[in-house]
């Protein structure tokens, strides 16, 4: 028997990436979270944080028992999703929609003449003006960290 269940997923909205609240703060102003993709931990306002509500299914099936112990598999949450600073060229354009390899050239330069060579928030992308970002990040397929 399957049932489905909500759950919650969070995103740092400055850099998209995928996070777990651990605590909160000061009523509710401020939160305690970890990063799934390096597992920093770090604070942050209610106002950087997207709660989403997903659909989870789950199966009525029973770990199997071998010698009187219960076999319990972890389960890792696998995104698929790109660090925008460690992707190449390539395949950035295989991930954003309408990005060409002129474009994905041009992102990298971009990062190259940035700070520390790496972007720090999604938002630096705006400086290339031939793409929508808006409506390419949307889906929410890469992060920068």
């Amino acid at each position: 028997m399957m049932t489905a269940t909500q759950i919650k997923e969070f995103t740092f909205k400055p850099n998209g990436v995928k996070i777990e609240v651990l605590n909160s703060h000061d009523e509710g102003e401020y939160f305690m979270v970890r990063s799934y993709t390096t597992g920093k931990v770090f604070f942050a306002h209610k106002s950087q944080i997207l709660e989403e509500l997903k659909e989870k299914e789950e199966t009525g099936d029973k770990p199997k028992q071998r010698r009187g112990r219960q076999i319990v598999k972890p389960e890792v949450q696998a995104f698929n999703r790109i660090n925008l600073n460690s992707a190449t060229p390539e395949l950035l354009t295989q991930i954003l929609k309408g990005v060409g390899l002129k474009t994905a050239i041009q992102i990298k330069e971009l990062q190259q003449s940035l700070p520390g060579e790496r972007f720090s928030k999604l938002d630096q992308l705006k400086a290339i003006t031939q793409v929508d970002w808006d409506s390419v990040l949307e889906n929410g397929n890469v992060y920068v960290e």
